[in-house]
């Protein structure tokens, strides 16, 4: 009786139907897990195809959040032996007579063996549900004191640091213990990035779990194997691509319909987004005492990533993620003009952050990091059906001039997503920096003026004096007309 009536509907009905319906039959009930029971898991170790490997479990703990379990398992096998549990591995499917039980999620640092914390597969599916009409988040409001809080931020004390962390996210170096069970680390790649940007930015990336890995990017998809994407593949997060690329990977746990599901941990924490979704290959796994790492490169772009929360992250296949545009055009200290293309993802929290990792990028790579120094910002943001928003600023120092032009490039982006405007689009964000090998800071000892009396209309003349750091004094001219409507009076 039930398949007559569906029968009878549309066609596109009853594929939303059947894809809400529960798979129970391919999920291996929590409640029914024992110690001692065997199964295995699946991950890519090299390559684009998933190997399998062994699961002992030890036993499931209960309430490790709000109606939270976590499965305790203990892995093994040839490849698991030599690498232990590694960064990347993170979504690995395990199952229990070939039904799905979860996802590897969870170690213990430095542990003697491959001990996992399991996310079962159930809680990782229900996180995401959600009514119809359900829309993302509004953005916030401007903080009228925020640029005083960001000028005066750790940033001018030589490390770099972003005003907010998203919430339950600690953007302290220190926010992670060695002896606890914790996420499994995300192996971030970053190609054409230098040393000295992974340096300075390495803190407050390893405080969200994303373990920098220098000299990975993109690779053309003819030169590897095709395979279909499955539950075991590793997956690419891409938040830069261009000229330069930074992608996080992680491994997908299981797939439905159009929808993928991954990682058992959240990626950032930042709920509703649209980040890109694609395929990787894996080069190598390097075993390490403290956490392996997953060496892997982009390929094909399948889909995007719509949520990102407490127990994995879920992505749809076939959706094209929307990128902002940016371009760079760097005149160096040397007179050559140097461009970069790239595109950031749009996100009210990565893209200011990712802003500021880029442009940093792009000047310690050409130029200077110590020694007196003057660089010169405009940013320029393309809004969808409004005037373009122009910012414009000059830093000079002796010492953190890239770090204070990144964040005077990114700040403006930064407002704009806190502005609380609804539906708002940006098109392209154009950033233009000349740099100088010197400094070109003066105080500002005292002001003349030629008139103490002026009438509306006429012009005064303003003689300014300003001290170098050299002591040398510097005199400037500025001749000041009086408005008209002003009425008459002592300046």
């Amino acid at each position: 009786m039930r398949f007559r009536v569906l029968a009878t509907l549309p066609l596109f009905f009853v594929l939303a139907t059947l894809d809400s319906l529960p798979q129970s039959s391919e999920f291996y009930p929590v409640g029914s897990i024992k110690p001692g029971q065997r199964g295995y898991g699946k991950t890519v170790f090299e390559g684009t195809r998933a190997e399998r490997f062994e699961v002992e479990i030890l036993g499931v703990l209960k309430n490790v959040g709000p109606k939270q379990d976590l499965i305790l398992a203990r892995l093994s096998g040839d490849r698991i032996d030599r690498t232990g549990i590694f960064a990347g591995m993170s979504g690995s499917p395990v199952y229990i007579d070939d039904r799905l039980i979860g996802a590897v999620a969870y170690s213990f640092p430095f542990a003697k063996e491959p001990i996992a914390g399991i996310t079962p597969i159930r809680e990782t599916i229900d996180i995401f549900k959600e009514k119809p009409g359900v829309r993302p988040r509004r953005a916030g409001r401007v903080n009228p004191y925020e640029l005083y809080q960001m000028a005066n931020s750790p940033l001018a004390r030589s490390s770099f640091a972003w005003p907010e962390a998203p919430l339950g996210l600690s953007l302290s170096p220190g926010g992670q213990t060695q002896t606890k069970l914790q996420p499994i680390a995300t192996p971030l790649n970053l190609s054409s990035f230098s040393s000295q940007t992974i340096t300075t930015f390495s803190p407050q990336l390893r405080a969200l779990g994303l373990v920098p890995v220098q000299g990975m990017g993109s690779a053309k998809v003819e030169d590897y194997e095709d395979t279909p994407l499955e539950a075991g593949s590793t997956i690419s997060v891409q938040l830069v691509r261009g000229d330069m690329d930074l992608s996080a990977a992680g491994t997908a746990t299981y797939i439905q319909g159009r929808r993928i599901y991954a990682f058992g941990h959240p990626f950032l924490s930042i709920g509703y987004t649209d980040l890109p979704l694609s395929k990787a290959t894996v080069l190598t796994i390097i075993p390490s005492f403290r956490t392996s790492e997953k060496i892997s490169t982009t390929t094909e772009l399948v889909g995007s990533i719509k949520q990102d929360r407490a127990t994995g992250i879920m992505g749809v296949t076939g959706e094209q993620p929307t990128l902002i545009p940016v371009s760079l055009q760097l005149r160096t200290s040397r007179g050559e003009l140097r461009e970069l293309r790239y595109e950031v993802v749009t996100d009210r929290f990565l893209t200011p952050f990712l802003m500021a990792l880029t442009v940093h990028n792009s000047i310690v790579s050409s130029e200077r990091t110590v020694g007196e120094q003057t660089l010169r910002v405009k940013t320029t943001i393309s809004v969808r059906g409004q005037p373009d928003v122009n910012f414009e600023n000059s830093v000079s120092e002796l010492a953190n001039t890239s770090v204070l032009a990144a964040l005077a490039a990114s700040a403006p982006v930064n407002f704009l997503f806190r502005s609380g405007f609804e539906d708002l689009e940006m098109e392209e964000i154009r950033i233009e920096i000349s740099a100088v090998e010197q400094s070109r800071v003066a105080v500002l000892e005292k002001i003349w003026q030629d008139k103490l009396e002026v009438k509306a209309g006429e012009e005064i003349n303003l003689t300014v004096f300003l001290r170098k750091f050299n002591g040398e004094l510097q005199v400037d001219k500025y001749p000041v007309k009086i408005p008209e409507e002003i009425q008459p009076g002592p300046i």
